[in-house]
């Protein structure tokens, strides 16, 4: 493998050495007997041969993006974009409607048929998936292994409550950055050898020479302002905590996705998550978090239903929502900034439901499994303007 170099931007262009001698500007004139012609000649192929793999590389990673028509279920009203005056980069989202019904228990089925690829090893999802294609009856077993991970999860950790948030958190990411999941932290948490406090995911995407990998937080919570606030408090704990970051590491390159990939782009990929031999490789680290909170009061600020388009339901809560953005900004900004985190190496994402509880039932029920205990309401959690922030 041909290590990184700063020239690794160069753009791979058809046509022999007539191009190079055209590309090499004033070497061009140059004898190609000459040794300047000739060095130049051997870093221009270099620029190539680098880039060329740099875009391999980014292709193979892109292969573990997992199929999703998430924008079926969710809808996106506002995306994030990364700006210096207005971070974190923060986006909201909501269920999609049928006329003014939030569609909440369609959302929950879409997430508990997205566990399959949540909750298993990438080896295990192909192992199942060959065993179906031969017996389409394996896929009630299929269905069984999925719902026993959840079970196993939910009966060693009966405080936590996030486990739809985490699934929500890897959907988001797939779909609004592109970024597969590297390691399935479901499997790995419900195994007795495994630590169950950690991240709820591990992303990554390589792009521009460099390998950003994404931490994920997942929070449920009765409103935006406590969401962003554990999570911020979250990513201050896993931060603070080097023995668990270099875990989390250590997960991805012993026990991920990345096995699913061959040869060359496989060993490089893998090489990016081996931070103690590899500590120059380019990598940039983001943390994700992802509050899915209840929205009561724009929820309740319906318009009649009557003629005209069936979408103005949804329409009219969108724009509530996106009424929002700068006072949800901000709360997360005042957050991440008081747990001592950089919010420009920081994604929030807010999803809008009418109730996470009712949200946490539904999914259950897809599953098959009585619906867990509620998460507790607290009514003084309403999100504050932070007009100073």
């Amino acid at each position: 493998m041909i290590a990184a170099s700063s020239e690794a931007d160069a753009t791979v262009q058809p046509g022999g050495d007539q191009y190079i001698s055209a590309a090499l500007g004033r070497y061009a004139r140059a004898s190609p007997s000459s040794s300047a012609y000739n060095s130049a000649r051997i870093t221009f192929w270099i620029c190539i041969r680098v880039t060329t793999f740099n875009n391999d590389l980014a292709a193979a990673i892109e292969t573990l993006l997992n199929p999703s028509n998430v924008d079926d279920y969710i809808r996106c009203v506002v995306e994030h974009v990364f700006d210096p005056d207005s971070l974190p980069p923060t986006s909201l989202l909501h269920p999609r409607f049928k006329e003014d019904i939030p569609l909440v228990s369609d959302l929950a089925a879409f997430l508990w048929r997205q566990c399959f690829f949540y909750a298993l090893p990438r080896r295990k999802q192909k192992k199942l998936k060959d065993s179906m294609d031969a017996d389409p009856s394996m896929s009630l077993e299929v269905w069984r292994i999925v719902k026993s991970a959840f079970m196993e999860y939910s009966m060693k950790n009966p405080s936590r409550s996030s486990e739809v948030g985490e699934v929500i958190a890897y959907v988001l990411v797939q779909h609004l950055l592109k970024a597969p999941q590297v390691a399935a932290k479901m499997a790995l948490k419900t195994s007795a050898n495994m630590p169950v406090h950690g991240l709820d995911g591990i992303h990554a995407a390589f792009d521009a020479g460099a390998m950003t990998i994404f931490f994920l937080e997942a929070k449920l919570s009765y409103a935006a302002n406590a969401g962003a606030k554990a999570y911020a408090e979250s990513a201050k704990e896993f931060l603070s905590d080097r023995k668990q970051y270099l875990r989390e590491y250590e997960i991805v390159s012993d026990l991920g996705n990345l096995d699913a990939l061959s040869g060359d782009e496989r060993e490089a990929a893998l090489e990016y998550f081996n931070i103690m031999d590899q500590p120059r490789l380019k990598r940039r680290e983001r943390y994700v978090g992802v509050v899915c909170y209840s929205e009561k009061k724009n929820y309740a600020n319906k318009i009649p239903v009557g003629p005209g388009p069936i979408e103005k339901h949804e329409d009219h809560f969108a724009d509530l929502l996106r009424s929002e953005l700068e006072r949800f900004r901000k709360a997360a900004l005042k957050h991440l900034k008081a747990n001592g985190a950089d919010p420009a190496k920081c994604f929030v994402f807010f999803l809008a439901v009418p109730d996470v509880n009712q949200l946490r039932r539904d999914f259950y029920a897809a599953m098959g499994l009585p619906p867990p205990a509620d998460i507790p309401e607290d009514e003084d959690a309403e999100i504050e303007e932070e007009e100073n922030a």
